[in-house]
């Protein structure tokens, strides 16, 4: 893996490495050091790449297991951004932003606000745009289409009574 790029945002230098296959991965020093050398342990926010089809696909990383912020001044937002960014830089053709919401203690946010608007009877594409990424991808990119959404769901009632699906898994593609 080869450094790349570093950046500082309030406070926090961002590492950008890139591996053998391409991938990206963004790292911070959160202040622990390896017993064997001395040197920073460098943890991992997120990873992600755009493909030869014009498709980002990553991953943050932002939370530990139990729902915590690795670090208060770090945000998925500079992230996200750095990985993109980079990939443009780098002359790749972003066109579309594919990205899987889980289940999960401290990984289902996007998910969550996602089966909000369905439940209170907004359409699959409507409740994907009103999340934090559908959000934050009109805003920084002009991406306000949703042209897939496909995934794992049990029926539920929403707001109505009415049975609508409430997901465990979905993956969602946004283009401009």
């Amino acid at each position: 893996m080869q450094l790349i790029d570093k950046a500082t945002s309030k406070g926090i230098t961002y590492h950008v490495f890139r591996d053998e296959e391409g991938l990206l991965f963004v790292k911070f020093d959160n202040g622990h050091l390896s017993a064997a050398t001395g040197r920073p342990i460098l943890k991992q926010l997120g990873k992600g790449s755009i493909k030869d089809d014009g498709t980002f696909t990553g991953m943050l990383t932002m939370k530990d297991k139990h729902g915590h912020y690795l670090d208060p001044h770090v945000r998925g937002s500079y992230v996200l951004r750095l990985l993109i960014d980079t990939e443009i830089n780098a002359g790749k053709n972003f066109e579309r932003f594919k990205s899987t919401w889980v289940a999960g203690r401290g990984v289902s946010d996007n998910l969550d606000m996602f089966n909000q608007g369905l439940a209170q009877e907004l359409s699959e594409p409507e409740a994907a745009r009103q999340t934090w990424t559908g959000q934050w991808l009109k805003k920084n990119y002009n991406f306000e289409q949703v042209c897939h959404v496909k995934g794992q769901y049990t029926l539920t009632p929403n707001i109505n009574g009415s049975p609508c699906r409430h997901y465990t898994e979905v993956t969602v593609v946004f283009s401009p």
